[in-house]
């Protein structure tokens, strides 16, 4: 029954293309407009059956040196998803802390949970309540230009993409620039290689590159959910001559819509502001 309601959005998917501006002479005799409308209309089915995820998470940090990726630190959390009409609330715990791959005590961890969070809340930073589908929709249209590449030449994950560019028209803080490859068979997000249109510059640190990279995959249930996600960066810091960074972070064994309290996403009141 799932796959003949998909199949019926796919079709009315093509009859509303209507007026999408998409960079360049699409190849072959694919329309992208109607393409992307049949992107959209897969995202929106699987966001009308979701309710909530649950993920086992696994960060790992390190800097990346001459030999390689070294690890510094490891974080074992626990990240929950509750998806609402307009929005999608985010919560994470962390459960163990890694130094140097020593399990660090429940104090330290607490306290490095408390630095982290009080970090992302200050940088705005995203996580992957948002939704990378952002620069499709109708809305925000006019501050991307979307050009459409075809198939791309290898496959990404063992499967057959279509291929989309964005790029953003303004250096704004909030926007991205990316390429985004939606598995052809389904129509569903598969990988998205991006970077802020803008970057980080402050007084004491300075981002000269940041690329990110997260990929999804389909779960039993039919739910193409996070599976991991890359951030590799370069900057250049007061004392340092340059600092190297990297990490990855991996979802693992989703609980979909067991249930979620919508009290564990309220603002954590212990957790203190760092102005360092």
């Amino acid at each position: 029954m799932k796959n003949i309601v998909r199949s019926l959005i796919l079709c009315s998917g093509l009859m509303l293309a209507g007026a999408i501006p998409v960079v360049g002479q699409p190849p072959g005799n694919i329309d992208p407009a109607a393409l992307i409308q049949r992107i959209l209309a897969v995202e929106q089915e699987q966001l009308r059956d979701l309710k909530d995820v649950v993920f086992e998470t696994e960060y790992i940090e390190g800097e990346t040196k001459n030999e390689g990726f070294v690890e510094k630190v490891r974080f074992i959390k626990r990240t929950y998803l509750k998806y609402l009409p307009d929005t999608v609330l985010f919560y994470e715990t962390y459960l163990e802390y890694f130094k140097d791959g020593v399990l660090q005590k429940d104090e330290d961890r607490k306290k490095e949970e408390a630095k982290r969070k009080n970090e992302k809340k200050k940088r705005n930073a995203y996580d992957i309540s948002y939704s990378m589908y952002e620069p499709f929709y109708s809305e925000n249209r006019d501050l991307y230009n979307i050009e459409y590449l075809g198939l791309a030449e290898d496959k990404i994950e063992d499967y057959v993409c279509h291929h989309f560019r964005i790029t953003a028209k303004d250096r704004k803080e909030g926007l991205i620039n990316g390429d985004y490859y939606f598995e052809a068979g389904s129509f569903n997000l598969l990988r998205v290689d991006f970077s802020p249109a803008r970057l980080v510059k402050k007084t004491m640190f300075k981002l000269n590159e940041l690329n990110m990279s997260i990929f999804y995959k389909p779960t039993p249930e039919g739910y193409w959910l996070p599976k991991e996600f890359h951030i590799r960066g370069k900057g250049r810091a007061v004392f340092f001559i340059g600092v190297s960074f990297s990490g990855r972070e991996y979802y693992r064994k989703p609980i979909i819509n067991g249930g979620i309290d919508d009290r564990i996403f309220e603002v954590d009141k212990n957790v203190e502001e760092d102005d360092s």
